[in-house]
């Protein structure tokens, strides 16, 4: 899903910024997402949809384990 323009948000953790792919948990309006960013030319950027706090946490853990679908 592309990022949407505009939008304010937090971010909660996130990966090491010394890596070419930085993934972001990110809350908005009371919801999270996670943010993947490939640094290159053109950056790249893009975002799970919107969900509960708890599932994204999951889903963070799961990508951070490697156990992500």
């Amino acid at each position: 899903m592309d990022p949407r323009p505009g939008e304010r948000f937090r971010v909660l953790a996130w990966t090491c910024h010394c890596r070419s792919v930085v993934y972001e948990l990110c809350a908005s309006g009371g919801q999270v997402f996670l943010r993947r960013t490939v640094q290159g030319t053109p950056r790249t950027v893009q975002e799970t949809s919107r969900t509960r706090m708890a599932e994204g946490q999951e889903l963070w853990a799961a990508m951070l384990t490697g156990r992500a679908r």
